[in-house]
C-alpha cells in the first residue's frame, strides 16, 4: 500500500443502507477494485474484510463501525462500514461527523425502508454529501426506476442518475455509464467494457439529456448557451457541475449495478473520487470551529492543515480484554506522531500518548504519524472516550459532541452470584466501548439496568459480554419504581411496653401525619413541649418513622411526599430507650398508613415521539389507550410530526417495540421520568397481582 497522499486526494466515505443493503459487499468490491485485498470475501461465509466481530458473522449484520481503506486513481479512500440494522443505526451518526461523504445505498428489491429515511435525516443533519447507489439488480424482483421513484417522493431529493442498468433481473447484464456512453459489465467480479446494446440507447439518450439539464439549470452561463445554441456542456463542465450539486447537496447523483457481481461499483468509486470533498473542500462547508475548555464562551477554529495544531475527534471504541483499549480517531488538523502526548480538550487531561495504526478490518498496520484527514487508530488510551477531542496540549481545543439519540429499550440484567462481578466489570467496559448503551443501579428496587436501541441491540451485547468477559446474564422486564403515599391526615399512637421479670421497653408516642404535595418528599417537626419525651429520644423517634417508610402497605413499596410530626407522648425513667422509641416510632407509623388512606404512585414519563403525517392518527390513538395524555403535536422540519405527551411508565414498557409496529420502523421517541401520580384503584390491582406472578 502506498504512503497516504496529499490532503486534497483524501476521501473519507461511510457507506450507509438499511440492513441488507448490501454495504459489506460493496466495500469488498470497492477495496478488492482499489487492489487492497487479493479476493474478494463473502458475508454469509463471514470472509469479508469487514466483519470483524463473531457476532456479526453468525447474524449476517454489521453491528459496530468498520475501517478499511484502498487506493483508486490516485485518491486515498477511507472506507467506513456501517450498520444498518435499526437496532445499531444509531452508532452511524457519529461516523458522519468525521467523513467528507457518504454513499447510501438502496436495495433495488424493496427500495426504501425506514432506516433509509432516518439515514437521511442524519445526513441532513451533518450536511454530508451524498451519492446513490441502487443495488441488488441482479435480483428476482429488481425494479430500478421503481426505485428512482420511491427515492424522489419519500426523501424528497431529486435524483440524478449517472448510470443505469443494461436490464434487471435475471436479464441484468450491466450498466450504462451516461457521460462517456460507454457500458460495463463483470464475469467472476472483473469487470470490463461492453459494447452499448441497441436495446439501452434510447434510455441511456433520454437519461443523458436529462442528466445535462440539470447540470445547466445550476449554472446560468451553461444554461444560455444550451438553450440558445444548443451547446452541451464541456466533460470538465460537466464534472465541475456534478461536483458542485453533490457538495452543495442540490441533486441526489446515483449509480447504480451489483456490488455482489461488481457491476457498477468501478463508476461509483470514479464518482466517490471526482465528486466527493476532500478535507480541505469538507471544511468550506462545516468550518472546523470549537470552543477553548478553559473558556467555554471563547470560540476557537483550525483549518485542515499539516501546520496548524493538532485537533482529532474519537469517533469509534473498541475494548478488548487482551490487547486492551484501541481509540479510533479522524485527525482535523496538524499531525500526531507515535507516542506523542496530547490534552483531551473534553475532559481536560493530558494523555500520554500510544502506539498508533492504520485499520483494514482487523488488521492493525503500524505507522508513525497521522495527519490532517486521516483517520486511524491509537492504542491504550485509558482516560479517553467515544466523541472526545484530542488537541495540542499547548492549543486546546473542544468540539461540538455528538448528540446520541436517548436509548429507548431498557431491561433488568438477571445473573447469579457466581458470575455477578464479571458482568457487572463487562458491562462497563461495553458501555464505554458503545456511545448508545446505558448502565445504572435502581436505587429503588436495586436492579441493574441496562438500556439500549431495541431487543437484539441488548442481546448481542450479552453475547459479547459472555464471550469477551466471562459474564453470564439474562434480560428481564425492569420493576417500575412504584411508591406510596398517604391522602389524608390522621393523629395516631405508637406504644411499645414489655416488661420481661427485669428491665423493661416503654415508649409511648403520637404522631400527626399528613399528605404533602407531589415531590414533597418527606418532613419531620418535633412539637414536643415540657420533657414528656426526653430530648434524646426525639431522633430515635424520627429513625424508626424514616426505616418504617422504607415499605409501605399497599404493595410494599417506599412512602413518600408525607409530613410526620411528633406531637405528644410519654416515657418511663428506667424502661424507655433508644430502642424502644425508635420502635414505637415505627409502629406509630404503620398504623398511620392504614388509617391515613395508602394508595399506589405510579411514574409517569415524558414522551417525545416523532413519527410520519400518515401514522399520527394511530400513534396518538395507541398513546390514549395506555392511559396517555397528548399535550401537543407540532410539525417537524423536512416531514413528521413531533407527539408531546405523558403516559405512565407501566404502560410504556415495551414502547420501542409497539412504535415499530405502528409505524413500520418510521417512528423514534425519547421519553424520561417526569412525576409521579396516584394509580386508579383498579390499575393498582391489576399491578400488585402482576408483581405477585413475577416474584413466584
Amino acid at each position: 500500500m502506498p504512503n497516504v497522499p496529499e490532503i486534497s486526494l483524501l476521501r473519507n466515505v461511510a457507506l450507509i443502507a438499511h440492513g441488507g443493503g448490501g454495504k459489506t459487499t460493496l466495500a469488498e468490491s470497492l477495496l478488492f477494485n482499489g487492489e487492497a485485498i487479493a479476493r474478494r470475501g463473502d458475508v454469509d461465509k463471514g470472509t469479508t474484510v469487514m466483519s470483524t466481530e463473531p457476532e456479526e458473522v453468525e447474524r449476517r449484520v454489521t453491528i459496530v463501525p468498520h475501517i478499511g481503506h484502498c487506493v483508486w486513481r490516485d485518491r486515498w479512500f477511507n472506507l467506513i462500514d456501517t450498520p444498518g440494522y435499526s437496532d445499531f443505526l444509531e452508532s452511524t451518526r457519529g461516523v458522519l461527523d468525521v467523513v467528507g461523504g457518504a454513499v447510501m445505498l438502496f436495495s433495488s428489491e424493496v427500495g426504501i425502508k425506514s432506516e433509509n429515511e432516518r439515514l437521511w435525516a442524519m445526513v441532513e443533519e451533518s450536511m454530508v454529501p451524498v451519492i446513490g447507489f441502487i443495488n441488488k439488480l441482479d435480483r428476482p424482483r429488481a425494479d430500478f426506476i421503481r426505485t428512482l421513484g420511491t427515492i424522489e417522493a419519500r426523501l424528497n431529493i431529486t435524483t440524478l442518475p449517472l448510470t443505469i442498468p443494461i436490464g434487471v433481473g435475471e436479464h441484468f447484464g450491466g450498466i450504462v455509464d451516461l457521460i462517456p456512453m460507454t457500458a460495463w459489465s463483470a464475469r467472476d467480479g472483473v469487470f470490463f467494457q461492453i459494447d452499448l446494446p441497441e436495446s439501452a440507447r434510447a434510455d441511456a439518450e433520454y437519461y443523458r439529456t436529462q442528466l445535462i439539464e440539470k447540470i445547466v439549470e445550476g449554472d446560468d452561463e451553461l444554461l444560455e448557451r444550451y438553450l440558445s445554441e444548443g451547446r452541451e456542456p464541456s466533460l470538465d463542465e460537466l464534472h465541475k457541475g456534478l461536483r458542485e450539486a453533490v457538495i452543495t447537496r442540490r441533486l441526489l447523483v446515483v449509480y447504480c449495478g451489483s456490488g455482489a457481481a461488481n457491476i457498477g461499483v468501478r463508476s461509483l468509486a470514479n464518482g466517490i473520487a471526482e465528486y466527493f470533498p476532500s478535507p480541505i473542500d469538507k471544511a468550506t462547508v462545516k468550518p472546523l470551529v470549537g470552543v477553548d475548555p478553559d473558556h467555554p464562551e471563547r470560540a476557537v477554529s483550525r483549518t485542515p492543515s499539516p501546520t496548524d495544531p493538532f485537533s482529532a475527534v474519537a469517533f469509534k471504541t473498541v475494548m478488548d480484554p487482551f490487547s486492551g483499549k484501541l481509540t479510533v480517531i479522524r485527525v482535523f488538523s496538524g499531525v500526531i506522531e507515535n507516542e506523542q502526548p496530547f490534552y483531551n480538550g473534553t475532559r481536560a487531561h493530558k494523555e500520554k500518548g500510544g502506539r498508533l495504526f492504520r485499520l483494514q478490518g482487523r488488521e492493525m498496520i503500524p505507522i508513525q504519524k497521522l495527519g490532517v484527514g486521516e483517520i486511524g487508530a491509537i492504542a491504550k488510551l485509558e482516560g479517553v472516550h467515544t466523541g472526545d477531542t484530542l488537541c495540542a496540549i499547548d492549543h486546546p481545543i473542544r468540539y461540538e459532541r455528538v448528540n446520541f439519540q436517548e436509548p429507548t429499550h431498557t431491561f433488568a440484567v438477571e445473573t447469579d452470584s457466581k458470575t455477578e462481578d464479571k458482568v457487572a466489570a463487562g458491562l462497563e467496559k461495553l458501555v464505554e466501548e458503545d456511545p448508545t448503551l446505558r448502565l445504572r443501579r435502581d436505587p429503588a428496587t436495586h436492579e441493574l439496568i441496562l438500556s439500549g436501541m431495541g431487543q437484539t441491540h441488548l442481546r448481542v451485547v450479552l453475547d459479547r459480554l459472555k464471550r469477551k468477559y466471562g459474564g453470564i446474564a439474562t434480560l428481564k422486564t425492569a420493576r417500575p419504581p412504584f411508591r406510596e403515599t398517604i391522602t389524608k391526615k390522621v393523629r395516631v399512637q405508637g406504644r411499645l411496653k414489655k416488661q420481661t421479670g427485669g428491665r423493661g421497653q416503654f415508649a409511648d408516642c403520637w404522631l400527626e401525619m399528613e399528605p404533602l404535595p407531589r415531590d414533597g418528599g418527606y418532613a419531620f417537626e418535633n412539637r414536643i413541649f415540657g420533657g414528656v419525651i426526653p430530648r434524646q429520644f426525639v431522633p430515635s423517634v424520627e429513625k424508626g418513622i424514616i426505616e418504617a417508610m422504607e415499605q409501605g402497605i399497599v404493595g410494599g413499596y417506599p412512602v413518600v411526599d408525607v409530613k410526620v410530626a411528633l406531637v405528644d407522648g410519654s416515657h418511663h425513667s428506667v424502661d424507655s430507650s433508644d430502642f424502644a422509641f425508635k420502635t414505637a416510632g415505627s409502629m406509630g407509623f404503620k398504623k398511620g398508613l392504614a388509617e391515613a388512606g395508602s394508595v399506589l404512585l405510579e411514574p409517569v414519563m415524558t414522551m417525545e415521539v416523532t413519527v410520519p403525517d400518515d401514522v399520527l392518527g394511530d400513534v396518538i390513538g395507541d398513546l390514549n389507550s395506555r392511559r396517555g395524555k397528548v399535550l401537543g403535536v407540532t410539525p417537524k422540519g423536512g416531514g413528521g410530526q413531533v407527539i408531546a405527551a405523558e403516559a405512565p411508565m407501566v404502560e410504556v414498557l415495551d414502547y420501542g417495540n409497539v412504535l415499530n409496529g405502528l409505524t413500520s420502523g418510521r417512528g423514534l421517541y425519547t421519553m424520561r421520568l417526569s412525576a409521579y401520580a396516584i394509580a386508579p384503584s383498579h390499575i393498582t390491582r391489576v399491578i400488585l397481582e402482576q408483581e405477585k406472578k413475577s416474584e413466584a
